[in-house]
């Protein structure tokens, strides 16, 4: 586990944990200064080709994902197949690349504020994806592995995660309802209580699924959304003016660490 370096920017870069190999995608998350980078919004537009450019990606093959709040993952050929699959599984949360799509240099991208972006490297087989965990969604990571498992027969050693920021156990207050459902699911050690107030901890419910399948290599890189103004956050900006932050995962020129600059709109 490592925070998230300090410093502004535009964004972070990080590289899987484990062997090193130039052919690995790396995982990228824009900052706030950013700009918002929702879906189906052409005003935002700009803001995600600004980024990916940035990362040194042709926004054409970056496919994304309208989030659904699900433990859904597919594995689309491209952009269009992708919102095919989504539909028929009636919502798809996670975005695996294998085999000619990884090839043809198509990357994948979801959106977060406050939800746990997960980077997912499959060394044995080259597929790689991004994966999107709010409370509904925890445990759409065991969906990933298992999915990865029976598609290529993949070992969960061959696994490299990176778990990345997310609103922390110190602002995520949630209601009893809630917090025995995420308890019950994932464990009481998930759940946090202060005074009369419960409140979740992805990170610690991401971590022991990890553990529990045995992934071989994890990077937890440590930040809370609601906390640190660099990222967007539904809790701490409010739904009318929340920033949504890029999540991707593809094979980029960046270099690990912050993306340098200062805020464009």
């Amino acid at each position: 586990m490592v925070a998230l370096p300090a410093g502004p920017g535009f964004g972070f870069a990080a590289a899987f944990p484990g062997p090193v190999s130039e052919a690995d995608p790396i995982a990228l998350l824009s900052f706030a200064a950013a700009g918002d980078m929702k879906f189906g919004d052409r005003r935002r537009a700009a803001n995600r080709d600004a980024f990916l450019r940035d990362a040194g990606l042709r926004t054409e093959l970056v496919i994304g994902l309208e989030l659904a709040h699900s433990r859904n993952v597919i594995f689309p050929s491209g952009a269009e197949e992708a919102a095919e699959l989504a539909r028929a599984a009636g919502g798809a949360d996670g975005l695996v690349l294998g085999g000619d799509p990884a090839g043809r240099g198509f990357a994948a991208s979801v959106t977060v504020a406050d939800c746990m972006p997960i980077w997912i490297l499959d060394r044995q087989s080259g597929a790689f994806g991004i994966l999107h965990s709010g409370w509904r969604g925890t445990g759409i990571l065991a969906v990933a592995v298992r999915a990865l498992a029976d598609r290529f027969g993949s070992r969960p050693s061959s696994f490299s995660v990176i778990l990345g920021p997310a609103i922390g156990a110190c602002c995520y207050e949630v209601g009893e309802e809630r917090a025995a459902r995420f308890s019950a699911e994932f464990g009481a050690e998930c759940v946090r209580s202060r005074g009369a107030s419960s409140f979740l901890d992805l990170r610690s419910a991401n971590l022991s699924i990890a553990e529990r399948l045995g992934v071989g290599h994890l990077l937890s890189l440590e930040s809370c959304t609601s906390c640190d103004e660099r990222l967007g956050s539904y809790r701490r900006q409010g739904g009318a003016s929340f920033t949504r932050m890029l999540a991707v995962c593809g094979r980029s020129p960046c270099e690990p660490g912050i993306m340098p600059g200062g805020k464009r709109a």
